[in-house]
């Protein structure tokens, strides 16, 4: 065999497991997820998660840590799902107006989802007893964002697009008004379900009225 085909079969064999440690690890975050949010943090029973997920307390302990670990890699997973998304919508280089739509888009499809708001819920519940999950939270989910976003805008005002003197307030505002009162009657349990149609004309609403306010006059 040569060299290639033994590095080419040592990297197919490495590759195997390491996708079937992150398949284990989804379905550990799974079953996490839906039983933190059904029984809260508190009541949450980890031999309940790995029964439901597969697998030893052995491998959660290695994978996580402990139920602070599994909470916040949770936390992280959803953080993550939009950063995926406002990368990707950063990355195409297309005009800023379609940029921002489209991040807008993902941004309320993400905040009015069940599980966001069942997560949430879960913060509001349990803060007070363990105020640890808040710092997780905040340092993980919004500040992330909202980073995300602030450098997308100081890159429009860094060509010229955009007058702002603090893109990271800006950030935070333009956020905001994607999220409307949407994200909370999600928090609060209402199932909110919104067509195509509506999104696409809420969010356009919520860019016209930001870049109205602070695009380069020319």
């Amino acid at each position: 065999m040569s060299d290639k085909n033994i590095t080419s079969a040592i990297c197919e064999a490495d590759y195997i497991p390491r996708e079937k440690g992150l398949l284990r690890r989804d379905k550990i975050l799974d079953a996490a997820t839906e039983i933190f949010c059904r029984s809260g943090f508190d009541a949450a029973n980890l031999q309940e998660i790995m029964s439901q997920a597969g697998g030893s307390l052995a491998t959660l302990y290695r994978l996580f840590g402990n139920k602070e670990g599994l909470f916040q890699a949770v936390i992280e997973r959803t953080s993550g799902q939009l950063i995926d998304k406002l990368s990707s919508s950063f990355a195409q280089e297309q005009d800023p107006v379609d940029v921002l739509h489209t991040m807008g888009i993902g941004f309320l499809d993400l905040l009015i989802s069940p599980q966001v708001g069942a997560i949430h819920r879960l913060l509001i519940s349990e803060s007070g007893r363990y105020p640890q999950l808040r710092e997780i939270f905040i340092k993980t989910a919004p500040e992330r964002n909202l980073r995300a976003v602030a450098d997308y805008l100081q890159s429009l005002v860094d060509s010229g697009y955009l007058q702002l003197v603090d893109c990271y307030m800006a950030a935070q505002q333009l956020l905001n008004m994607f999220k409307g009162n949407y994200h909370m009657r999600c928090v609060l349990g209402d199932t909110v379900v919104l067509s195509e149609e509506e999104k696409r004309r809420y969010v356009e609403s919520a860019v016209s009225i930001f870049l109205n306010g602070c695009k380069t006059k020319t």
